[in-house]
């Protein structure tokens, strides 16, 4: 199954199923020009390091009931070609065979098609800081609309963004995503609860933090079916490799890098 904020991507933010517009850029070509410097300066800085990293990805998904619908383990190493970037380890506990590997890379290049990342969607030159608790950690947090993309009925002001940036290194340290209210998404489907939170942490201290965690919660009802996932993913062996696109000289902007 397809990565929580993925899904709450797709079912919330692209219920059009149209293609994004890309983000507005500055007056000197940068779509991050009008963004807060500490944002900015986060998101260079993941970008600049975010597809030089192999990991291993361990996902579980539960059902309302605590009932495990998914236990995955994967390999994504982005020195590989393409077509073999990703690589099915484990699933439900055992090792994964070659028709399930060939599954789930033909699922993986399937979801990554003509699609707008994450990043995209944040539309941080409108960031906001707001304050965080008293006693809290040097933490700065903002506040971050989402991109209203053209032809799409989906309402994004229902959707609330919090990027939390570690004040003294201006990075990452977690993205949190809530639901404000429901929405109906599909003629059956009514969304009712969603979140997610991103946490970063330092896999080595000379480059920027990456993605370590990601929990989420969908609470949705389907033709007056009620539906929950709650979904975990940890990343870990973090391995620092040359990329793939290295050899082409391919520069991928950091906001396409803002993707999990």
């Amino acid at each position: 199954m397809r990565l929580f904020l993925s899904l709450l991507g797709s079912v919330l933010l692209l219920a059009g199923g149209v293609r994004a517009d890309p983000p507005a850029a500055g007056d000197d070509g940068d779509p991050l020009a009008a963004a807060p410097a500490p944002l900015r300066e986060a998101v260079a800085q993941f970008g600049r390091d975010a597809n030089r990293w192999a990991y291993t990805v361990h996902t579980v998904s539960r059902d309302k009931k605590g009932r495990v619908t998914e236990d995955t383990v994967a390999r994504f190493d982005p020195s590989q070609h393409y077509d073999v970037q990703w690589t099915l380890l484990q699933t439900g506990g055992k090792d994964a065979t070659a028709v399930e590997q060939k599954k789930f890379r033909k699922q993986r290049a399937k979801m990554n098609k003509d699609r707008k990342t994450f990043g995209e969607l944040l539309d941080l030159a409108q960031a906001r800081l707001i304050p965080d608790a008293p006693g809290a950690p040097a933490t700065l947090s903002y506040l971050v609309p989402l991109r209203q993309e053209a032809n799409s009925r989906f309402p994004v002001d229902k959707v609330e963004a919090i990027v939390r940036i570690d004040a003294g290194r201006q990075a990452f340290q977690a993205i949190e995503l809530r639901l404000k209210q429901a929405v109906r998404a599909l003629l059956i489907a009514k969304v009712k609860s969603a979140s997610a939170t991103i946490d970063f942490r330092a896999a080595d201290p000379r480059f920027a933090p990456v993605v370590c965690r990601i929990r989420a919660d969908l609470g949705a009802a389907i033709a007056f079916v009620p539906v929950e996932q709650h979904t975990e993913q940890t990343r870990s062996d973090f391995k620092r490799v040359t990329p793939y696109d290295d050899r082409f000289v391919v520069k991928p902007g950091p906001l396409r890098t803002i993707d999990f």
